[in-house]
Formats: structure tokens, sequence, C-alpha cells
């Protein structure tokens, strides 16, 4: 196993020898054979992790997902097939939700058949991550239109459109809050519609994915061979693993340790994940 801690990033705080880093890394397992892999997603009824295959930016019926094990062993490179470019992807119970260039796709998991399609109200929206709230809220990242839409009433809705949403990219959905991992991060309460910066330094910008680590803080990736961050409870940022290559949307499994990582080599690498014993 190869083990990673902390790197120093420019723009952030260097980080002393004697400081613990939040979280450690070691290097289980990595699959190759993708094609632009987008996103991970871990299943939790049927203990698989599902890939998205972008394939080719463009609506051209040739993306796809692949299901791997949670040791990284491919079990269908073609789980699904006709997609067009495949990107983000959310897990209800038996319902898998894949953000398709233009539009929603809805699986029906256990038949692996499309149960539903919603396309996007919007000519080239740039549609790209996805988060489910509560009471069923479905909300999709339009990346070329700095804008947020939500599944409502069967169909697909220009929610926000904001500067401050500029280039949206990865979501999450906490409950009160959408956190929206674009140019730079910010946080939309989905109650009143209000933007605001949940306190990151404004250094950290261009974001691709922000996924929790299941202690109040979260993982977050950036566009380009930047380093895996991690922003603590309390807002401290930090530079937990420097890549030579693109880290997408990540995936953790809290009840397993395990940072799921599609990587710009058409690769997906899964890492152990632990706090810190001595970090606070």
């Amino acid at each position: 196993m190869l083990l990673f801690s902390i790197v120093a990033s420019g723009g952030f705080a260097q980080s002393r020898a004697d400081v613990a880093p939040p979280w450690l890394l070691a290097q289980e397992w990595q699959v190759g054979g993708f094609t632009s892999p987008e996103s991970a997603i871990y299943d939790p009824r049927r203990d698989v992790i599902y890939v998205s295959n972008v394939n080719g930016y463009e609506e051209n019926g040739v993306g796809f997902l692949s299901s791997i094990s949670i040791r990284g062993v491919v079990l269908e490179q073609k789980w699904l097939s006709g997609l067009n470019a495949p990107t983000g992807m959310a897990i209800d119970a038996d319902t898998l939700y894949v953000v398709d260039f233009n539009r929603l796709v809805v699986v029906d998991i256990p038949t692996q058949t499309i149960r539903a399609l919603y396309e996007s109200p919007d000519d080239n929206p740039g549609l790209n991550d996805i988060a489910l709230g509560p009471g069923g809220a479905v909300y999709i990242s339009g990346s070329a239109r700095n804008s947020i839409y939500r599944l409502k009433d069967g169909a697909l809705t220009q929610w926000i459109q904001s500067d401050e949403l500029k280039f949206a990219n990865g979501l999450h959905a906490d409950g009160k809050y959408l956190f929206v991992a674009g140019f730079y991060l910010r946080r939309i309460d989905v109650a009143t519609g209000e933007i605001t910066n949940p306190g990151t330094d404004e250094r950290l910008e261009d974001l691709e994915s922000i996924e929790p680590d299941g202690a109040g803080g979260y993982f977050i990736t950036q566009i380009g061979a930047k380093p895996i961050m991690h922003r603590s409870s309390s807002g401290t940022l930090s530079s937990i693993l420097r890549r030579d290559t693109f880290s997408a949307d990540v995936d953790f499994v809290a009840e397993k340790g395990l940072l799921i990582v599609p990587s710009g080599e058409n690769m997906v690498v899964g890492f152990s994940a632990a706090k810190s014993p001595t970090s606070h």
C-alpha cells in the first residue's frame, strides 16, 4: 500500500513536520479500462460501485456505466449502455439517478433498465452533477448556465441562476443547505434560495466535487492535476493528497473508510481513509 499524508499547496498555510494530517490515505487498489470516468458512487444495497464513463462529451449514445466491486474488480464493463455523456450520479434505494449531458436518466437498479427520462428545459445547459435532498428533492448543476435545476412535478426546471454559481459543478445536499462546488464554493439555503460563502478561502477555486467525510468536514477536488483537499467542520483547509492527474467526482464510503477517486488516466483508485488520531 502507498501511504499519503498532508502536502502544502500554494496559497495556503504551510504544514509543519510535527503537525499531523487530518486524514491518512493509503492506496488500496486501482483499476483501469474506463473511458473518461467522471463519477463513482457506492451502492450499499448491492455492495458495488458504479462508474460513469463520459466517452465524448456530446449527445452520441455511446456513454455507459460500469460496475466494480468494493475491492476494485470490474464486474460489468458496460453495466448500462446507450447513454450520451453520463457524469454525476445519486442513489436512492433501488433507483439510480444519472446526469446525461442534457437530460436526467432514472435507472431501475435491479433490472438495469431506464425507468424515466427528463430533458433539460434549456439548450446546452452543461448538466453536470446531482444531489438528493430531503422530501425527494433532486438538484442538478448546470455548469454552462451558472444554474441549479430541480426535478419538480415531473419536469426539470431551472431553480436558481446566478454569477455566484459560476461554473456550478459538484453538489452536496445536507438538508438545510445545498453546497455548490464551482469556480468557488458556495452554499444555498434551500428554503430561501440565499447564496452565501461558507467561509472557504477564495484561493481555492475551479472546484470539481465536494463530498462529506462523515465527521462534519468535506473532501474537495479541483479541476486539473491539483491536490485533493479537505475542509474541516471548523473551516480549516488542508491538502491531503497531491496527484499528477485529474481527480474527478469522488465518493466516500464512511462505513468502509474508502475514498473512491475516478482518475484522469481512465482509472478508478480506491484509498483507505482514516482520521489521524492526533489531528484536531
